[in-house]
C-alpha cells in the first residue's frame, strides 16, 4: 500500500497527492519537471507526493494556475483526506479496545509474562504490545492466511483474536533458535522415533522430542492453552527457512496431545503452512488429510477396522492390541470412543493428562 492512500477495512483515505500522481502521468513530464512549472523545489514536491506532508494554500493556488482544477477543489481533497484519516483512526483505536478486551490478562500474569498486578484499560494495553512486539493490536483481529491452524470456529472473531495472541507468543519464543532449513525427508525419516516417545512420560519424551524435530528444521513451542483462542496447534515457516510448530494443551488428554502433534506434523511433510480461510472446501481436504495421517500413524487404517469387526472391546484385548502396536492404551481408547465404539465413561483409568508449564 503507497503512502499516500491509506486503507482500514472499508474505510479509505486518498492523500492529496494520488491525485496529483495522476497529473504528472497525463502530462507525461519528469516530476523535476513538474516541480520547475510550479515553482517550487523537487524536494518539497517529493515531500508532498510521497505523502509527507499535506497540502497547503499555497500549493493548491500553484496547482490551480497549472492544471485549471479550482482551489477549492484541491483543498477539498485535502479537508476530505483529514476526515477519512480521522474516522478510520477512530475505528481503529475503537477495534484495538475490542480486541485488547478480548484477551484474557490473567493468563499472561498466571503464566509470569507480564508482572501480577491490577491494570487498567491503557496498562494493559501497553503490557500486551511490549510482550508481543506489536503496535497494532488491530492486526491480531485478521486471519493469518501464512499459518496452518488446528483449531475449531475459524470464522469467529474472538477464536481469530487470541489464536493469533498464542502465535505472536510461540512466534517470538522460536525466533532466533535455529537457522537449520526443514528437512521435510529427515522428518520423514524420524516417525518411527517420534511414535515410540509416546510410550515415555512427558519428563522424558519432550526434551527429546524437541531436540528430534530441531534437527529436522522444527521449533517445537508448546503453551498453555489461552482462553476462547479455541487452539491445538498451528504450523508457520519462518524466512530464514525453519518452521514453528505450536502445540497446546487446550484439551489436555494425552491422545488429543499426540494427535494434534502428529496432525501439525503431516501438515510439515505435506508442505501445508497457508489456509486459505474462503476456501473451506481446500481447507477441509488438507485437514482432513492431516487427520488421517495422523490416525494411521498410531494405527494403520486395516489394523484398525480389523480390530473393530472382532466387536471386542473388552480391556484384554484393547490391552494386547497396544502392546503389539507398541502404543499407549489411551490411544486407542480415544479413538474407540470418539468413533463411539466406547462410551467416554469406559476404561477412565487408563486416561492421562498433559499439563504444559511454561518456563520463561
Amino acid at each position: 500500500m503507497s503512502n499516500n492512500i491509506i486503507e482500514y477495512k472499508n474505510l479509505i483515505a486518498f492523500h492529496p497527492s494520488s491525485y496529483i500522481h495522476d497529473v504528472i502521468e497525463d502530462l507525461n513530464i519528469t516530476q523535476e519537471e513538474f516541480a520547475n512549472r510550479l515553482g517550487v523545489s523537487s524536494k518539497v514536491l517529493s515531500e508532498l507526493l510521497n505523502a509527507k506532508t499535506n497540502l497547503s494554500p499555497d500549493m493548491a493556488v500553484k496547482l490551480e494556475s497549472l492544471t485549471g482544477v479550482s482551489y477549492n477543489t484541491w483543498m477539498n481533497i485535502q479537508n476530505q483526506y483529514d476526515k477519512k484519516k480521522i474516522e478510520i483512526s477512530n475505528k481503529k483505536q475503537e477495534d484495538e479496545k475490542t480486541i485488547i478486551n478480548s484477551i484474557q490478562i490473567r493468563y499472561f500474569k498466571q503464566h509470569n509474562l507480564i508482572e501480577k498486578k491490577r491494570y487498567k484499560y491503557e496498562e494493559k494495553a501497553k503490557a500486551l504490545k511490549k510482550l508481543l512486539n506489536i503496535a497494532d493490536m488491530t492486526i491480531l483481529g485478521n486471519f493469518n492466511p501464512v499459518v496452518s491452524y488446528r483449531s475449531k470456529d475459524l470464522d469467529n472473531s474472538e477464536a481469530i483474536i487470541n489464536s493469533n495472541v498464542m502465535l505472536e507468543i510461540a512466534s517470538n519464543q522460536a525466533r532466533g533458535i535455529s537457522d537449520v532449513k526443514l528437512n521435510r525427508n529427515k522428518l520423514q525419516s524420524k516417525l518411527p522415533h517420534i511414535k515410540n516417545l509416546t510410550l515415555k512420560e512427558p519428563r522424558e519424551f519432550y526434551p527429546e522430542l524437541k531436540n528430534i524435530l530441531l534437527e529436522c528444521g522444527v521449533v517445537l513451542i508448546a503453551l498453555p492453552h489461552l482462553q476462547n483462542s479455541n487452539l491445538h496447534g498451528a504450523v508457520k515457516k519462518f524466512n530464514n527457512g525453519s518452521v514453528l510448530l505450536l502445540i497446546t494443551d487446550r484439551n489436555k488428554a494425552a491422545d488429543i496431545f499426540w494427535f494434534s502433534l502428529m496432525h501439525e506434523i503431516f501438515h510439515i511433510i505435506n508442505g501445508d503452512f497457508y489456509t486459505n480461510i474462503e476456501n473451506k472446501e481446500e481447507y477441509l481436504i488438507k485437514e482432513r488429510r492431516a487427520d488421517e495421517s495422523a490416525e494411521d500413524f498410531f494405527i494403520n487404517q486395516n489394523d484398525y477396522k480389523e480390530f473393530v469387526l472382532k466387536n471386542d472391546f473388552s480391556e484384554k484385548s484393547i490391552i494386547n492390541f497396544c502392546k503389539i502396536k507398541k502404543i499407549k492404551p489411551i490411544i486407542l481408547i480415544g479413538r474407540l470412543r470418539k468413533d463411539e465404539y466406547l462410551p467416554y465413561s469406559s476404561l477412565i483409568k487408563y486416561n492421562e493428562q498433559y499439563k504444559i508449564k511454561l518456563n520463561i
